[in-house]
């Protein structure tokens, strides 16, 4: 592992900067005001003249950036943290000679920068060649946003007194190699009662508030961990407890994702609650894989799953799948994309694999696929989705992930779910259930968001649930101006 030496006038901004850092030198040790790393680099900011000027400087190499202040402190507070990586960035590219395929993006919701220049005026080429000159992302990537954009223009934008729902399901049968989730194994199955009679009444709290505030439900999702981990009775009385929220969304989508846990009662309990999405997730067709990755599934059962629902009546089943699995190459991932286009989703994900040391896929390091191969799963996968008459809706990216890429959602017409894409464009309200699930309400103020987190510990939930109850009742009792107030104070509902 390389280490860096970053000697720098501004250390808060230090994390920013180590985000570039990795885009080129992988997983870095990062020492900031101290000696001996393998690497060197000093940066500089003033402010002269109604300008903030940086520099950055690496073995004889220095680049500059300069930006006017707007008077306005939380935008310039956004710009400092912008240049500071933009001039890293630059750096690092003079140094090292290559562009990565998102330039120097490290976020998560690159297609809320191309929005934020739309809503200045500029038209959708316009903004997307502003967000190309400022940021350096290819002409590839760039193309898979302005598709995303112009689809998601043909949606129903919420409405302020809307509000997304989301029950959180934090158990699986077994933990994924390479989740990095807050959820537990269901184990001897002790917790589940007791985590379902919590749920219920947050439930019931969190229907008291929304009509109290007359927030109109929007869509629904119950995710996880996986909800079908639940027996078919404890399933059933969530659904339920939550039916007056899900009869009043316009989608409802519930993550049944592992199919090793998808049985006729569980999808007939999910068809009696009038679900209208499910997620049957194989990532892999390759039996080897699944075991490798903890998933302890075959093939066999995800096809039994898929079409037992198909069966049942459900017309709208989602899969995902996981691009740079270890040991794959781009020949098996091809399999698993011409199979599941045999089994005909209404829509797919296609995630790259993210290495978190939150998960055990770093023991695997060496037989991942390279950043080039992975990149040519990602375009093997926008091939099938078109050659399945799909289009892209939604992208999110994370961290550490392989080859620098991406995450993207693919449905056919009228198949969008339009949950997935107001949390990626932060454009909706969410009142959230369950441990580790997080409220968030945006505020009239542009770009500002107020959250409200529930533990994540189950037993910790199960004793607190009147206190997560009453953490949302305070985030939208919250005036605008305390809630600025507390932000500015470094302080949070947590």
């Amino acid at each position: 592992m390389k280490s860096v030496s970053l000697y720098t006038c501004a250390p808060q901004l230090s994390n920013d900067m180590a985000e570039v850092l990795r885009l080129y030198m992988g997983n870095i040790t990062l020492l900031v005001n101290e000696a001996g790393g393998d690497f060197c680099i000093t940066h500089t900011e003033e402010i002269k003249e109604n300008q903030r000027l940086v520099s950055a400087c690496m073995e004889g190499k220095t680049v500059q950036e300069s930006a006017d202040l707007t008077g306005d402190e939380v935008i310039d507070k956004r710009l400092r943290r912008r240049m500071a990586k933009l001039c890293i960035y630059s750096l690092m590219k003079a140094h090292f000679g290559f562009t990565p395929p998102w330039g120097s993006l490290t976020g998560i919701r690159p297609t809320r920068l191309v929005y934020a220049e739309m809503e200045k005026g500029r038209t959708l080429d316009e903004a997307s060649a502003q967000v190309q000159r400022i940021f350096d992302v290819s002409s590839e990537k760039l193309s898979v946003m302005r598709d995303i954009i112009t689809v998601q223009q043909t949606l129903p934008v919420p409405q302020q007194d809307e509000i997304d729902i989301y029950i959180g399901i934090p158990f699986c049968v077994s933990r994924c190699a390479y989740c990095s989730f807050l959820s537990g194994e269901v184990g001897n199955g002790k917790l589940l009662t007791p985590y379902v009679d919590a749920l219920e009444r947050e439930i019931q709290l969190s229907l008291r508030l929304l009509e109290e505030k007359q927030l109109r439900p929007r869509a629904f999702y119950m995710g996880g961990g996986t909800p079908t981990s639940l027996p078919a009775p404890l399933l059933a009385r969530v659904l339920t407890a939550a039916r007056p929220l899900m009869e009043r969304c316009s989608e409802v989508t519930v993550e049944a994702g592992r199919p090793d846990t998808i049985d006729r009662d569980k999808l007939q309990a999910l068809l009696d609650a009038r679900v209208t999405r499910i997620s049957v997730n194989p990532q892999t067709m390759h039996d080897e894989t699944l075991q490798r990755i903890g998933r302890h599934h075959t093939c066999k059962q995800t096809e039994d799953a898929y079409r037992l629902a198909r069966d049942m009546g459900f017309d709208h089943i989602n899969m995902d799948l996981i691009a740079g699995l270890p040991g794959e190459n781009l020949s098996m991932f091809r399999q698993t994309l011409d199979w599941l286009r045999d089994l005909s989703p209404e829509s797919m994900t296609v995630h790259t694999l993210s290495i978190k040391r939150a998960s055990l896929l770093h023991l695997w390091e060496a037989q991942l696929p390279d950043g080039d191969m992975v990149a040519d799963m990602v375009r093997a996968g926008a091939a099938a989705a078109k050659e399945m008459q799909m289009e892209p809706y939604y992208l999110y990216r994370q961290k550490y992930m392989a080859g620098n890429q991406e995450n993207v959602g693919y449905a056919l017409k009228d198949h969008a779910c339009l949950y997935n894409i107001d949390m990626m464009e932060e454009t909706a309200n969410v009142l959230a259930m369950g441990a580790g699930a997080a409220s968030k309400r945006l505020f009239d103020r542009k770009g500002f968001i107020k959250r409200a987190f529930n533990v994540s510990d189950i037993c910790q939930y199960i004793d607190r649930v009147e206190e997560m109850a009453q953490r949302k009742r305070e985030l939208w009792e919250m005036a605008e101006e305390d809630a600025k107030e507390e932000t500015k104070e470094g302080t949070v509902l947590s």
